[in-house]
């Protein structure tokens, strides 16, 4: 059968597959098999009857068995056998070969989120439901989101869940804890109220809901719960330490001691005591030490946030990045919510190259202290590396609002409106920035820049100058200065600036070399072979220094001067090609003589010839 045939045939195949199965044909117009297929595969989810379903899984692969459509079988098949590592590859593969298939970046993201990899799971599952609202994609996308912080989101995405699942425990329990985020309690309170209706000794529910009871003031309802909890299971020690804590605050010491004990919890440790020794060892900058004194600090009053914050910035000056994440996830899990916490989390998330999740900690932390200067300036620096110029300029524009007399903030958003092609805005964030310093170099650097650019070389000679000023042996901004002076033909002032140069150091011979080019390129060449001579005596060696001196002798017609500079450059260099050019136009240029007098002897020998033949 031919290639042709063979696939006409799949293509009938399918059609009679889909038309029995399903109800209705695809068209017989069409000709290409995989476009027809990825069609039909849209109504798999809709088929019931397993045997309908498989006959059409089989068409599908039988007609398109490595487009997208059959990739997505293949994945769904992996999928029924247990083979989640095979899926995931097919449907990778169905949307690299159709980005608009919704169902397969949906699929694909809940296989990433049952391994953890929630952050590009997050992306597809977002793309899933652009094209497709499952309440799959709704449910897995929440679970994400609370963990990431992100509590009115949460709860959108567990709300669009919760029509498909009504009685979903996992899903009331993620609304009750985006709650109690956003300080909703008496939401919370009605969620873990239906959760333990469903589950009624389910100890984390339990606790839950006396957490809410405790958040709230309603303390005797907070240890009811958990001394309910605890006679369920009196070997949970968490269970005990909460109740220990809650029994504290109500001034019940005697018994919250008793809780204690079976929370294995040492009383006889004074908390304070060990938190003043972490902070007097964190000023010695003793950082292990101040984590053990506030660990130490913790199991005495496990409970307390300060504390917990202070260990986690113990833990980061030390540089143990990942416990001192979990110090920080933990202290805002439990409800903890503070601008400072929220900035030090973002930070470790960027240390650790997790820039999509530090931008969103830092808005948090925004949210929470919108004039948290700190983290306006780290969104501004990511937004500036990730090249969304955009949004760095709106957080320096607010940084300015909050410190309009930093000149590193003007500076910055100059930058940023730099790259935009903003130039008008640009000059006037700079020159805003050296009004503030006048000693701010980089302004002073970017306005001569700029100002060169634009041809207004006025201002930029005067922002140049202000560079030198501030650093007289910045290397950039003479030659700089140096090119401007040679396009305006100020040979006069281009001299007065080198000499200047000079003074300041009279014994460096690259100065006494740089002047002579001056006087070279001004043709004042006995000048010039003075500071060349000058600049071999202080470093006699120098192959760039002899073939200038060289160069000059032979535009003065010292042709042996000449010829001894050229040599002794090109042994001191002999890589460097331009001495040898030189000493090649000195031959060729006494080399003419000797031709002609020849020629004078040759043509006189002919005319002999013809007077001897006509006598």
């Amino acid at each position: 059968m031919s290639s042709s045939h063979a696939t006409a045939f799949r293509s009938v195949a399918l059609i009679a597959v889909v038309v029995f199965c399903c109800g209705f044909s695809w068209g017989l117009g069409k000709s290409d098999p995989c476009e027809e297929a990825r069609t039909t595969v849209n109504t798999l989810s809709t088929l019931t009857d397993p045997v309908k379903r498989l006959k059409l899984e089989e068409a599908v692969l039988t007609s398109c068995p490595n487009g997208a459509a059959g990739l997505f079988v293949k994945a769904l098949q992996a999928e029924k056998a247990s083979n989640p590592e095979v899926a995931i590859l097919h449907y990778r593969g169905a949307v690299a070969k159709d980005d608009a298939f919704a169902e397969a970046h949906g699929n694909l993201g809940l296989l990433l989120h049952e391994r953890g990899y929630d952050e590009e799971a997050s992306v597809e599952l977002t793309k899933g439901l652009m094209g497709r609202p499952d309440s799959r994609y709704h449910r897995a996308i929440a679970y994400i989101l609370s963990e990431g912080s992100l509590p009115t989101l949460a709860l959108y995405h567990y709300d669009e869940a919760l029509k498909t699942y009504p009685n979903d425990t996992e899903i009331h329990a993620g609304r009750a804890e985006a709650y109690v985020q956003l300080g909703q309690l008496d939401k919370a309170e009605k969620e873990y109220m239906q959760l333990k209706a469903l589950k009624p000794k389910d100890v984390k529910l339990m606790q839950g809901l006396a957490d809410v009871y405790r958040k709230s003031g309603q303390l005797d309802r907070a240890i009811q719960e958990l001394q309910e909890c605890v006679n369920d299971n009196p070997s949970d020690k968490e269970g005990h330490r909460l109740l220990a804590e809650v029994l504290m605050e109500k001034g019940e010491r005697e018994a919250a001691r008793k809780e204690y004990l079976l929370a294995g919890i040492d009383v006889t440790i004074n908390p304070e005591d060990f938190a003043r020794k972490g902070d007097e060892y964190i000023k010695a900058r003793e950082y292990g030490q101040a984590i053990g004194a506030y660990q130490t600090a913790l199991k005495g009053r496990p409970a307390w946030p300060d504390t917990q914050h202070k260990l986690g910035k113990a833990q980061m000056a030390a540089g143990r990045d990942d416990e001192a994440m979990m110090t920080l996830t933990t202290l805002i899990k439990s409800g903890f919510e503070d601008s400072a916490v929220f900035y030090d989390l973002g930070l470790l998330r960027e240390r650790s190259g997790q820039l999509d999740e530090a931008i969103s900690t830092y808005q948090l932390s925004l949210t929470h202290d919108p004039a948290n200067v700190n983290a306006h300036r780290r969104l501004a620096e990511i937004y500036t590396w990730r090249g969304s110029f955009s949004e760095a300029a709106a957080q320096y524009r607010e940084l300015i609002r909050l410190r309009e007399d930093n000149p590193l903030y003007h500076l910055n958003l100059g930058r940023v409106y730099d790259r935009m092609k903003d130039l008008k805005n640009a000059v006037s964030e700079y020159e805003t920035a050296v009004r503030l310093d006048p000693n701010n170099i980089e302004g002073h650097r970017e306005l001569a820049r700029m100002f060169g650019r634009g041809a207004q070389p006025v201002k930029a000679e005067l922002h140049y100058k202000e560079v030198l000023r501030l650093s007289s042996e910045d290397e950039a901004a003479r030659n700089a200065l140096i090119t401007l002076y040679v396009k305006q033909k100020r040979y006069d002032d281009l001299t007065s600036f080198v000499k200047g140069w000079l003074d300041k150091a009279p014994d460096d011979p690259q100065r006494h070399y740089r002047l002579g080019i001056v006087y070279e390129f001004k043709k004042e060449y006995s000048l010039a072979v003075t500071e060349y001579k000058k600049s071999l005596e202080l470093q006699p060696d120098n192959a760039r220094m002899l073939l200038a001196l060289g160069r000059t002798y032979l535009k003065t017609g010292k042709l042996s001067e000449s010829r001894d500079m050229l040599e002794a450059a090109k042994k001191a260099d002999p890589t460097l090609s331009e001495p040898q050019l030189l000493l090649s136009s000195i031959k060729s240029d006494s080399q003419p003589q000797k031709k002609k007098a020849r020629k004078k002897t040759v043509k006189k020998q002919p005319a002999r010839k013809k007077t001897i033949t006509k006598k």
